[in-house]
Order: structure tokens, then C-alpha cells, then sequence
């Protein structure tokens, strides 16, 4: 299941299998991980950070139904980030009313939020993202349908409850000792035409090692 995708944004050269050297949110390294499959029409939107010292715990898609006439099936996805004395590690359970902060990147308009998908315990630590490939001319594309993400290095993985459409990425992991703390998306404009909304994404890992107190 371990397959690492990352990303050294300074150089912009794709390393498969090994950490790499960092690029910095604010004072703290990051890791980028990238995908090895998924459509690329539109831009990419702002990178977006859990505040410092927090890491993402859950994540919710924002999906169009298969009924659509013009179907652009994911649209967004929505990073929860918590604490790591709030989310369950080293024995003690999560605490269920703890304070939690979202994120986004760009998303389109289309569809509804399929709901927050939670890691049992621990943080959320890789992701594959089914996408459908080009259709051709005549025919309607959708680009990315669904997320699935991995919890604390595990076996336990969270489905987005997206779209039929495509087939998934390989896994891209942050490795040991690192969670996912950010999101950047790739989404295509509102079309006269074929909309697509969401095609690609990019996850950042940050050290849980070092932990720092979050921003208020």
C-alpha cells in the first residue's frame, strides 16, 4: 500500500519512494505529495494550511450526481484539522467536542458535500483520487469522481462517497512522522460547454514531530 508521491516544488523534479528536501509554510517544512494519475484542465488554486501545530483528521467531497446533464461529478474537498491530543494517539481516546478548523482550495459550484469522513484515531496521512480519463469530443467528461484517504500509515481508508467514473491513483503517503496539513486543487472554470470542476490535487505533509501551539 506504501507509495510515495512527493514533489520538490523548488526544482519541480517528481521523486517517487523518499523524502526529499523541504519547501517552508512560514517557518515549518513541508512535504508536497502529487499524484500519479488524474486529469489536468483548469488552474491551480491557493495552497492552503491547517493552522500550525494542527493536522488534518477528516475530509469531506463536494459531489455532482451521475443524473446531471452535464456531468462534472467532484467539485471540492474539504480538509478538517484538529490538534493531536484531540484526534486519539498515544492511548488516550479522541475528545469528541474538541475545537476543529477547515480548509479548502478552489472549488466549483455544482453539487452537494457528501459529509465528513473521520479517522477512527490519528491523522489522516496519504490519499488516491479516482479520475476518469478524456472522453473525446462528443462525449461528457468529468475528470476526478472520488478521494480515498489513509489514516495514521494503516490500512484504515476513508471513501469520499463520490462517483462510479474512472479508475483510482496509486497511493501517495506522507512517510513516517509526518501528517497532511495543507491542500492545493486544480479546477477547471465554468464552461460554455463540458465542465469538468475538479481535476488534480496536491497534499502537503508537516512533521508531527515538532509540535508548536496553534494560531488563534
Amino acid at each position: 500500500m506504501k507509495h510515495y508521491g512527493i514533489v520538490l516544488g523548488l526544482l519541480g523534479l517528481v521523486v517517487s519512494g523518499s523524502a526529499v528536501p523541504w519547501e517552508e509554510r512560514e517557518d515549518e517544512p513541508f512535504i508536497t505529495l502529487v499524484l500519479d494519475w488524474a486529469m489536468n484542465w483548469g488552474s491551480w488554486g491557493p495552497q492552503e494550511f491547517c493552522p500550525t501545530g494542527t493536522f488534518a483528521y477528516a475530509f469531506q467531497i463536494k459531489v455532482e450526481s451521475e443524473d446531471a446533464s452535464d456531468d462534472t461529478s467532484m467539485n471540492g474537498i474539504e480538509l478538517f484539522c484538529r490538534e493531536p491530543v484531540d484526534v486519539g494517539r498515544e492511548g488516550r481516546p479522541p475528545r469528541k467536542e474538541a475545537r476543529e478548523y477547515s480548509i479548502t482550495s478552489n472549488y466549483q459550484k455544482w453539487g452537494e458535500w457528501r459529509g465528513k469522513r473521520e479517522c477512527p484515531t490519528g491523522f489522516l496521512t496519504g490519499l488516491k483520487m479516482k479520475s476518469e480519463e478524456d472522453q473525446g469530443m462528443l462525449v461528457d467528461d468529468t475528470a476526478a469522481n472520488d478521494l480515498e484517504m489513509q489514516c495514521d500509515y494503516s490500512t484504515v481508508t476513508l471513501n469520499g462517497g463520490g462517483n462510479s467514473w474512472g479508475y483510482y491513483s496509486n497511493w501517495a503517503n506522507c512517510p513516517e512522522g509526518y501528517a497532511i496539513c495543507g491542500i492545493e486543487t486544480k479546477v477547471e472554470g465554468e464552461t460554455a460547454s463540458d465542465d469538468t470542476a475538479l481535476n488534480n490535487v496536491m497534499m502537503f505533509c508537516c512533521s508531527t514531530v515538532a509540535l508548536k501551539q496553534p494560531r488563534v
